[in-house]
């Protein structure tokens, strides 16, 4: 009896020792997204790379466009930092423009379908 105690209780130690070195563990920069503009698409950041992924996802003879962006210096406006279309073709695309968010400035997704209506636009957050 004594003995299956120790065993339970070595077993849940451990089982406590393995959660407390996870978090513990630094958070990493992470990819967002992705944010939606209904059923016709979608646009993703992706942490390796800091760049973005824009997908058209319904055929209906409009694209989407997919933007990164972030606010100006005085923070009155916004600033588009990466612009990305997705259209009339299978798949996706990838913008790759060597942008590196990296930094205490702000940042958010916006996507816009070329039909009409508003864009849709993310939470701001940091890249780490």
């Amino acid at each position: 009896m004594i003995r299956k105690t120790l065993s339970r209780l070595a077993v849940t130690g451990a089982a406590a020792a393995l959660v407390g070195i996870t978090t513990a563990s630094p958070a990493l920069a992470a990819d967002e997204g992705p944010l939606w503009y209904g059923n016709r698409g979608t646009v993703t950041f992706n942490d390796d790379g800091d760049d973005i992924t824009v997908c058209d996802r319904l055929a209906d003879g409009y694209g989407v466009t997919g933007y990164l962006e972030r606010l100006n210096s005085t923070g009155t406006g916004l600033v588009y930092v990466i612009k990305e279309d997705d259209g009339g073709d299978a798949g996706c695309d990838r913008s790759n423009n060597g942008y590196d968010m990296i930094g205490n400035i702000s940042h958010g997704l916006a996507i816009c379908w070329h039909g009409t209506g508003s864009c849709v636009r993310s939470n701001w957050y940091f890249d780490e």
